[in-house]
């Protein structure tokens, strides 16, 4: 059993944004000047040591106006393997990680739930994307319409969903046309591509009944070997949709002083699909009420005040980010690790709501995640 111990505390460092870890040897890194092919790209990268394909959405049933929030994330895990006379072209041993979590507003219920699997139950293609992991998939189709993906899932024994997400922006690139740093090091980065808008179908069997819902879904795929740095303990991330068209990615890395790394960052996505990017400063992104779990006693920032650049604009936008429901905590029962990632409605200066949002909070249980590899 010794061996597999190292793995389970390089899972308990990734929750779904980013890798906690400050150098991978004998895996790729992400590097600046790569070129990004599609399909190609979509598809697995087993020479990194992480990867994940991250799908989050707010739908509402066309029956009784029920409103629903729903995560979907797989991720790939690589290990490097001792090179053996029968297998001398074998480098990384591949595992698969899964997590599924599905709130019922109208219920005021939140579940969710965590796979770890191997080959055979588990895999990802190379040239697009195909990801299995048991009875849950995601996988990417074109049609005469243009390409759309088919996520299958379920969440324990109580909610089962079959979900077409068709993409009405392009992929976005986030960073230097996709390659995304998140500290000072140069391996501290990522490879981030993103669908902000996925036009979502589907249905939905939550117990006894079946439910048809719509709505919009946000798409992340990244590939890394290395993101976290040596002083940074945590991140807070957002995807907002606003009601004009607009999206905001932003992410703030916290160091060890409770401040913004300066590699935090804000990027604006517009109607059209174009990009503009500047640093996320403490001052835009402020914490307004907090919340502490009865489960595990941990405290997150829930509401956050967002005080943000407009694109192409002199003037700044007031926001508020308010959750649908106080308790979307992801507790880790296989990894280890605990956070927050929940379904949130973005408000403006006169109190309207003004667009939709998901927010993850990692690193606020005192650890320091890099320390689980040391």
């Amino acid at each position: 059993m010794g061996w597999i111990t190292p793995l389970l505390l390089l899972i308990s460092s990734i929750p779904e944004r980013t890798l906690s870890a400050e150098s991978a040897p004998g895996f790729m890194v992400a590097t600046p000047g790569k070129q990004l092919v599609f399909p190609v790209d979509h598809g697995s990268h087993p020479d990194f040591r992480i990867e994940w394909w991250y799908i989050t959405g707010h739908l509402r049933t066309k029956q009784e106006a029920r409103r629903l929030g729903y995560q979907a994330t797989f991720f790939r895990i690589a290990q490097l393997m001792a090179q053996t006379p029968s297998k001398p072209d074998s480098k990384t041993s591949q595992w698969y990680l899964a997590h599924m979590a599905l709130l019922d507003l109208n219920e005021k219920r939140f579940i969710h739930q965590e796979r770890l699997h191997r080959p055979p139950m588990a895999s990802a293609a190379i040239q697009d994307m195909d990801l299995r992991h048991g009875n849950w998939s995601l996988k990417r189709h074109e049609d005469s319409v243009g390409e759309h993906f088919e996520l299958v899932g379920s969440v324990l024994a109580e909610a089962h969903f079959k979900l077409t997400l068709r993409p009405t922006k392009p992929l976005t690139l986030f960073g230097d046309k996709g390659y995304s740093r998140k500290g000072s090091q140069e391996q501290a980065a990522s490879y981030y591509m993103t669908y902000t808008r996925l036009e979502t179908e589907g249905s939905l069997q939550l117990g006894d009944k079946v439910w048809q819902v719509s709505g919009q879904s946000w798409m992340d795929h990244e590939v890394s070997s290395s993101q976290l740095g040596k002083n940074q303990v945590g991140w807070d991330w957002i995807s907002i949709r606003f009601n004009d068209g607009y999206d905001v990615m932003a992410y703030r890395m916290r160091t060890l002083d409770g401040e913004a790394d300066p590699a935090s960052t804000l990027a604006w996505v517009d109607p059209e699909g174009q990009l503009s990017q500047q640093p996320l400063s403490d001052a835009m992104w402020q914490p307004l009420e907090y919340w502490k779990s009865p489960d595990t006693g941990i405290t997150y920032p829930i509401k956050i005040a967002l005080n943000l650049p407009l694109p192409h604009s002199p003037e700044r936008g007031h926001f508020r980010v308010i959750p649908l429901y106080s308790a979307q905590e992801m507790k880790g029962r296989i990894s280890g690790i605990t956070y927050w990632e929940g379904a949130c409605e973005v408000l403006n200066a006169d109190n309207q709501v003004v667009g939709e949002a998901y927010m993850e909070l990692a690193g606020y249980d005192g650890r320091k995640l890099t320390d689980t590899l040391n």
